[in-house]
């Protein structure tokens, strides 16, 4: 038996309040790359692309996770549509949130490789999103 998704319902028109937060947040983790805070810019990458796959379930089915893990949110974007680009976007979700503990919790510092493929996955991410919806 499968569970059920935990997700809380979300005017759609409110897609934008969260694109708008990735956007915020991607922009914060370029300039902090640029001045080598690998930390600052992965953790900035990591809320980037949680906010960017909240504004995709927004808008494309009124709701976005509840769940107590973000794994559950990548479940929900997955049921937006079966298709190549949203299987490869939930991969890249995936890949950026398995950082996510270590980055923020854990003792040990990013290193600028890491960086580097989180940020790359995460404009890759806002990429396909920005085509995805509407930009009003």
């Amino acid at each position: 038996m499968t569970a059920k998704l935990r997700a809380r319902d979300v005017e759609k028109s409110l897609y934008s309040n969260f694109l708008k937060r990735s956007l915020e947040c991607l922009n914060a983790a370029r300039t902090s790359f640029v001045q080598q805070e690998w930390n600052a810019s992965t953790i900035n990458a990591i809320h980037s692309c949680i906010a960017a796959c909240d504004a995709m379930c927004v808008y494309f089915l009124g709701k976005r996770s509840a769940g107590e893990s973000h794994g559950d949110a990548v479940k929900l974007f997955k049921t937006i549509q079966s298709s190549k680009e949203i299987d490869a976007n939930a991969g890249r979700i995936s890949r950026i949130l398995s950082i996510k503990n270590m980055a923020e919790y854990e003792e040990r510092l990013v290193f600028k490789s890491e960086a580097e493929k989180i940020l790359k996955d995460c404009e890759r991410l806002l990429d396909y999103v920005k085509k995805a919806l509407p930009q009003g």
